[in-house]
C-alpha cells in the first residue's frame, strides 16, 4: 500500500469502543486498549511451559507525550515512557506475564505494590515449586514467607535494600571486614548473606532455595552465582525489542502498547520457533531471517487477494508475483506503444484510451482487461469481433 494509505490506517485506528471510554475509564486508567491486552497476555501465558527459573522486572516502553501513568526513569536509556513489569524465562527469555502500572490507579487490594506485582504475575506457574528471581524493589522478607506458604509454593532469589528492618546491624557492619567476604544468616527456610566484592561496599541477597552456606571457587557466595545467573530474562528481553522494534512515532499512549505487543509477539513466536525446531534436531533461521519470513506470510493472503484485482499496475503485479514466486507463463503481456489507441474489448459507452497492446494479438488493451489469461483474452477478442 501506499504512505498516505498507511498513515490514514493508523490515525483510524482504535482498540475499544470510544462511546463507551469516559465510564470505563473511571474504573481502569488502562481502558483504552484492556480488552485486546488480556486476550494477548492469555495466549503468551498459554503457549510456552518455562523453565525453573523466571526472572521478575521492570520495562519501560519510551513515550513523551500525555498519558496519565507516564513516569520518568533516570537510569533507563529512554528515561520517559510506560512502566510494565514482565515476568520472563530467565534461560529462553520468553515473556510469560506482564502488567502495566498506573501508578496511584494501581489497585493492588491493601498488598504492597511489589507484593501485588509478583502474586498476580506469577498466578500461571503457582503450586510449581519454580524460583523468582527479582531485583530489590520487589525483594522483601515478608514476601519470601508468603511465597513459601500455599498456593504459591514458590522461592525466590533476590537484593535487599539495606533500609529493611528485618536485616541484622551485624550484616551491615563493614569495619573489620576484608574484600572477598561473607556472612550469612539463616532463619527457617530463609538464607541472607552480606557479599562485600570492595572495600566499604555490601550486597545484600535474600533466597529460599539456598539452605546451606556454600562459596563457590572464585569466592563468591553459590547465592549470588545464582542471582547472576538468573537476573537477565527481562533485560535481555527489552534489549531484544529495541533491537529489531516496530514501533512509530506517535502521540497516542494506546498505540505505543500496540507496538510493544507486536515486539514481543515477535520474539515469543521466534522462541516457540526455535524450541520446536531444536526438538525436532533442526536448524532453526537467524532471527533476522525469521522476521522476513514472518512479515512475508502474514502478508501473503492479502497479496493473493490483490492479484485478483483487474486494474492492478502491470509492475505491482510482477513485483507480488516475485515476492509469492509464482510463475506468469500463463498471463498474457503487454509491450507499450506510444501511440493511443481505443481499448479493443470497451464497450462503445467507455472507450477507454491507452497506450499498451497485447503481445499476443497486437490490439490495445486497457487496464481493465489487462488482468485477463490467454483464454479469456481468446473469447473476449471473437466476441469482440462477432
Amino acid at each position: 500500500m501506499s504512505g498516505e494509505r498507511f498513515s490514514f490506517l493508523i490515525n483510524c485506528l482504535r482498540f475499544d469502543d470510544k462511546e463507551t471510554r469516559l465510564e470505563r475509564k473511571k474504573a481502569d486508567s488502562f481502558a483504552p486498549i484492556r480488552e485486546i491486552w488480556d486476550i494477548f497476555i492469555a495466549k503468551c501465558r498459554n503457549s510456552y511451559i518455562p523453565s525453573s527459573y523466571l526472572t521478575i522486572d521492570e520495562q519501560l516502553v519510551g513515550f513523551r507525550g500525555r498519558c496519565p501513568f507516564r513516569m520518568y526513569i533516570p537510569s533507563k536509556p529512554c528515561k520517559y515512557g510506560i512502566k510494565i513489569i514482565m515476568v520472563c524465562d530467565s534461560s529462553s527469555k520468553y515473556m510469560l506475564d506482564a502488567s502495566p502500572y498506573l501508578g496511584k490507579s494501581t489497585k493492588t487490594n491493601g498488598l504492597p505494590l511489589a507484593t501485588y506485582f509478583v502474586q498476580e504475575l506469577t498466578k500461571s506457574v503457582h503450586g510449581s515449586n519454580r524460583n523468582i528471581t527479582m531485583d530489590n524493589w520487589f525483594t522483601s522478607v515478608s514476601l519470601a514467607d508468603c511465597l513459601l506458604k500455599d498456593p504459591y509454593k514458590l522461592t525466590l532469589i533476590g537484593t535487599l535494600r539495606k533500609n529493611k528492618t528485618e536485616i541484622p546491624k551485624e550484616m551491615l557492619d563493614i569495619t573489620d571486614r576484608y574484600p572477598n567476604t561473607s556472612m550469612f544468616c539463616h532463619d527457617q527456610m530463609k538464607t541472607m548473606v552480606s557479599y562485600m566484592p570492595k572495600r566499604k561496599k555490601i550486597v545484600l541477597l535474600l533466597s529460599t532455595l539456598h539452605e546451606g552456606v556454600e562459596i563457590s571457587s572464585i569466592g563468591k557466595p553459590a547465592i549470588i552465582m545464582n542471582y547472576n545467573e538468573t537476573k537477565g530474562g527481562v533485560d535481555t528481553f527489552d534489549q531484544m525489542c529495541s533491537n529489531m522494534n516496530s514501533g512509530r512515532k506517535t502521540r497516542r499512549w494506546p498505540m505505543v502498547i500496540f507496538y510493544d505487543m507486536i515486539n514481543i509477539a515477535c520474539i515469543n513466536s521466534y522462541i516457540i520457533y526455535c524450541s520446536n525446531l531444536v526438538k525436532l534436531n533442526k536448524k532453526p533461521l537467524s532471527r533476522y531471517q525469521y522476521m522476513i519470513e514472518l512479515s512475508r506470510c502474514l502478508a501473503e493472503t492479502w497479496l493473493k487477494e490483490r492479484l485478483n484485482i483487474k486494474t492492478l499496475h502491470s509492475n505491482i503485479r510482477q513485483d507480488i508475483n516475485d515476492i509469492l514466486n509464482i510463475s506468469v507463463e500463463n498471463e498474457t503481456t503487454e509491450y507499450q506503444n506510444k501511440k493511443r489507441k481505443i481499448c479493443f474489448y470497451c464497450p462503445s459507452n467507455k472507450r477507454h484510451m491507452t497506450t499498451t497492446y497485447c503481445n499476443q494479438c497486437k490490439e490495445a488493451i486497457c487496464g481493465e482487461h489487462r488482468g485477463n489469461n490467454t483464454v479469456t483474452h481468446k473469447i473476449d477478442r471473437t466476441y469482440r469481433k462477432s
